[in-house]
């Protein structure tokens, strides 16, 4: 991923801080925000998703994801109504709308007053900003045919 998103050699850095405000720097905890990163993975999908899948799993055991979490995040084949990834609360909310955000492009009243009455607005934004940046690199890798990383 760095060597391809580093053929632009100004643009590296900056997304690299960028990045970084929102995981591991962000307003949400580490293991929610790989929890949502994994979701959006998931539903993304291609050498893209996988690409942010592999990276991630590991990420997420780190910061305290364990296999079954890392699996229901990542259960795509069952549709794509609220909640069918298995969590509630405040993760199934998160889930919820990051589910609408790379379907839809956007999220309906009912989910967003639902993550509303669990996350302050602070927390709302930094979880629009990581699903879109997490969808949209997705897309990039896949389009510049990014392979996963060979394990050393």
């Amino acid at each position: 991923m760095f060597a391809t998103i580093g053929r632009v050699r100004r643009m590296l850095p900056p997304w690299l801080v960028y990045s970084a405000t929102m995981m591991p720097f962000g307003a949400l905890g580490r293991a929610e925000s790989e929890l949502v990163i994994l979701r959006v993975a998931a539903l993304k999908g291609n050498s893209g998703g996988d690409y942010e899948m592999d990276h991630h799993s590991a990420l997420g055991k780190k910061a305290g994801l364990i296999d079954g979490d890392i699996a229901a995040a990542t259960r795509v084949d069952e549709g794509w109504e609220p909640g069918r990834h298995g969590f509630h609360g405040r993760r199934g909310a998160m889930l919820d709308v990051a589910d609408e955000i790379v379907q839809f492009g956007d999220v309906s009243d009912p989910a967003w007053e639902r993550l509303a009455s669990f996350l302050s607005d602070r927390e709302c934004v930094a979880l629009v900003m990581l699903v879109t940046n997490y969808a949209g690199l997705a897309t990039a890798l896949t389009v510049l045919r990014t392979p996963v990383d060979e394990r050393r």
